[in-house]
């Protein structure tokens, strides 16, 4: 079995071999196509040109995001969806609550529009008979009720 110390300097050897500077060439052939190789272009290739590429190098990490931005971001996002999660329930409450008034004051005038005699208790507990005029203005107040509750 081969020592750690010799495994530790295979794998710099490797490592060191992974960033070293690589040499590409680019040549127009007898046909006009361009080629890459890294190879020299043969003799009869025009507007051959060089280059070096450093196959050691990697995505600058200033660009990609910190774990703790990453987190802060998370967080918020999460934050955001519950607020508009209450914003949509607070908004579904009311509306169920819009649409409720909306029948219950179409069913009141309804009542009144239909002519029936009916009773009201008033503050001592007596039972006495809606007159016309009182009915009228119930009338008035239940519509304008249904025109600011019913979307219709």
């Amino acid at each position: 079995m081969k020592s750690p110390i010799q495994f530790f300097i295979a794998v710099a050897i490797l490592l060191a071999t992974a960033t070293v500077a690589a040499q590409v060439y680019k040549w127009v052939d007898k046909d006009g196509q361009v080629q890459f190789s890294d190879t020299p272009p043969p003799p009869g290739a025009t507007k051959s040109e060089a280059k070096k590429i450093d196959t050691g190098t990697t995505a600058p990490t200033a660009a990609l995001p910190k774990p703790e931005d990453r987190n802060k971001d998370a967080d918020k996002r999460k934050k955001e969806a519950a607020e508009k999660g209450k914003r949509d329930a607070e908004a579904r409450k009311k509306t169920e609550a819009d649409e409720a008034s909306c029948k219950n004051t179409r069913l009141v005038i309804r009542d009144l529009e239909s002519g029936k005699p009916f009773k009201r208790t008033n503050e001592q507990g007596d039972s006495t008979y809606v007159t016309d005029e009182e009915r009228q203005a119930d009338l008035a107040k239940a519509r304008a009720v249904a025109a600011a509750t019913c979307k219709e």
